[in-house]
């Protein structure tokens, strides 16, 4: 015998698929860190690495070189809140940073 669910249960599955679809996706934000004249390149590369989830030393050292030589670089693209916790980490160890709209150009 083959029963169907009760039809309440297969309303609120329809509706649970419907809310998902409906939640807008947060617009990401970039982190920014700007060259500096005062910080030394292992410095910068540390405080990346222990603010930032994830950082690996390679990732780091682009991060700190593209800085250097273009005068800011892309920390990493989040959440407003969390680009705006890791901006403020990052200029409580003393490194230039902001946050930014990703707009997703160059």
């Amino acid at each position: 015998m083959h029963s169907s669910p009760p039809r309440n249960l297969q309303y609120q599955d329809r509706r649970k698929s419907q809310k998902r679809k409906s939640k807008k996706m947060a617009p990401p934000y970039r982190v920014i860190l700007h060259n500096d004249n005062f910080n030394k390149r292992e410095y910068v590369v540390q405080v990346l690495m222990k603010v930032i989830p994830g950082m690996t030393v390679d990732n780091a050292v682009n991060i700190m070189q593209e800085a250097h030589i273009n005068g800011l670089a892309v920390v990493i693209v989040c959440a407003q809140a969390d680009a705006e916790q890791h901006c403020m980490q990052l200029r409580g160890n003393g490194l230039l940073s902001s946050v930014e709209p990703d707009g997703g150009g160059c």
